[in-house]
């Protein structure tokens, strides 16, 4: 009787594991939000080669402004406009690229700032993968590599992608294929 049931719970779980297995289809929600111009924004780029991806995926891209400074960014999470907190909170992936814009009308030290508030209120609404890549123009990145290493953020060096969003997108696509591949 004991060897039925044991039998009986094994067989069980086989057939649980290879029907998750086979049939569930789990969607990585991405959100992106940048403040890029055109020529630099890799939305485009990054949709493009996670199609070519098996992941099944929802890109959200509805934040992305050219004009978008990290307080106006910081407002618009407080304040949920569009919905943004629970986007954010239901995220698996959220790619942050600003302070483009800030950095000139702003010293290091101000974005530093509001790039801490930004990581905070973001860590507080999602603990899921984050990418941020620096502001192109930010050539000595060290304090922004101490916050996201404080906040668990990946940091990727946007002056090394100035000007060649197609390789951003491409490196951004390998690890997000890496992590939800395995």
């Amino acid at each position: 009787m004991k060897i039925k049931i044991i039998l009986l719970i094994i067989i069980s779980s086989f057939t649980i594991y290879i029907i998750y297995n086979r049939y569930y289809e789990k969607t990585i929600n991405i959100t992106s939000i940048n403040s890029l111009n055109d020529q630099e924004n890799y939305n485009k780029f990054l949709s493009e080669y996670l199609s070519n991806t098996k992941l099944n995926y929802k890109l959200n891209i509805d934040f992305t402004n050219k004009d978008l400074e990290i307080e106006n960014l910081l407002a618009i999470i407080q304040n949920n406009e569009g919905q943004i907190q629970s986007i954010l909170h239901d995220s698996e992936i959220i790619i942050l690229s600003i302070g483009n814009i800030d950095y000139k009308t702003e010293d290091l030290k101000t974005i530093i700032n509001e790039i801490n508030k930004l990581f905070k209120l973001i860590r507080n609404l999602n603990n899921k993968q984050v990418f941020f890549v620096s502001p192109y123009k930010i050539k000595n990145t060290t304090q922004i590599k101490e916050l996201c290493h404080k906040y668990n953020i990946i940091f990727l060096n946007g002056s090394s992608f100035q000007n060649k969003s197609f390789l951003l997108a491409q490196l951004l696509t390998k690890k997000i294929a890496n992590s939800w591949e395995k």
